[in-house]
């Protein structure tokens, strides 16, 4: 109940100052459709949550981790390397968990683009969600990975899946 107080708190404060320029306060590009958004939620506020996820993920922060998270949510990632094997979290214990012992070896999670792909219900699907991923054991150069998702509204980052980005997609639109 807390975690949609803050959010229903946050939005209001957000939402007066949504538009196309508030957008680019954010270090990745945003596309895609926001068709048929709910009573209550925005894009700007799943915006704001995406980042927030990756940065507390990124700095393995359990507060801020849990407050950009949903309470039930599925988190997974693709093998990266034979060093970094596939890893599924369903629990905020395992999500920190996995979250530190990344951050030991300093992984950088760098969103470039962002896709969101209509509203269903109180839930905005997002992707592709493309990135880099740089960290100690996997090599000297960042690995280009791409992701989906789900954000709900009020809740947080619902479902994630990570992995890398295969050969034949192009990345990010320039």
């Amino acid at each position: 109940m807390a975690k949609l107080q803050t959010l229903a708190c946050f939005a209001a404060l957000v939402l007066p100052f949504a538009g196309p320029a508030a957008a680019q306060e954010f270090p990745f590009r945003i596309r895609g459709d926001t068709a048929g958004t709910p009573r209550g939620c925005s894009a700007r506020v799943a915006i704001h949550v995406i980042n927030d996820w990756f940065m507390a993920f990124n700095s393995a922060d359990s507060a801020k981790l849990d407050r950009a998270t949903a309470t039930r949510f599925g988190f997974t990632s693709g093998a990266f390397s034979r060093a970094h094997p596939f890893v599924s979290a369903h629990d905020i214990a395992t999500l920190v968990r996995y979250s530190r012992s990344r951050a030991a070896k300093h992984e950088r999670l760098s969103v470039q683009e962002v896709t969101f792909n209509h509203w269903r219900g109180r839930a905005l699907k997002v992707g592709p969600i493309y990135f880099l991923r740089s960290a100690d054991d996997l090599g000297r150069e960042p690995l280009p990975g791409i992701g989906k998702g789900e954000v709900v509204c009020g809740e947080g980052m619902h479902i994630l899946n990570v992995a890398p980005r295969p050969a034949y997609d192009p990345g990010p639109k320039q």
